[in-house]
């Protein structure tokens, strides 16, 4: 009897005498299997429009006046002047090029972030820090789905 053998032998006597547990083992493993997979997917739905248009460019950084809205360690805002117009919500896992989704950043940043998925935390963070230097009536929420355009 060959090791695969003696594994599915093992696994049948598991089956007929442990089926609920079996189960739940067999949905946690499929679940650790597939969550990496499936998380920040766009599932094929990308927005059409793949870059922030120059009047968005030019909106996100005047509204984050002239700053790249990146926070340091230290828990300073970084001073270098912006120069990428980049998607919070990354565009390749179905972030929208919607103002609501753009974030001003210096390249170092930019590149540094790549197509990472922001945390909830890391949005709420941003939300929070924008409120003091958003210019008044300027909405400071990360609306990043496809469809809202805010």
């Amino acid at each position: 009897m060959n090791g695969i053998d003696r594994v599915l032998d093992t696994l049948t006597v598991l089956v007929d005498e442990h089926p609920v547990a079996m189960a739940v083992l067999a949905g946690a493993l499929a679940f650790l299997v597939l969550a990496p997979v499936l998380r920040g997917r766009a599932g094929g739905r990308t927005d059409p429009q793949r870059l922030f248009t120059p009047a968005q460019r030019t909106a996100a950084f005047t509204r984050a006046g002239g700053r790249c809205e990146h926070k340091t360690m230290l828990g300073l805002r970084c001073s270098a002047r912006p120069t990428h117009a980049d998607h919070i919500y990354p565009w390749s896992k179905g972030g929208a090029s919607t103002l609501s989704n753009c974030q001003a950043l210096c390249a170092r940043h930019n590149l540094q972030k790549g197509a990472k998925v922001p945390s909830a935390g890391y949005m709420w963070r941003l939300e929070r820090r924008r409120r003091r230097y958003f210019p008044p009536g300027e909405p400071a929420r990360v609306e990043w789905r496809l469809g809202v355009h805010a």
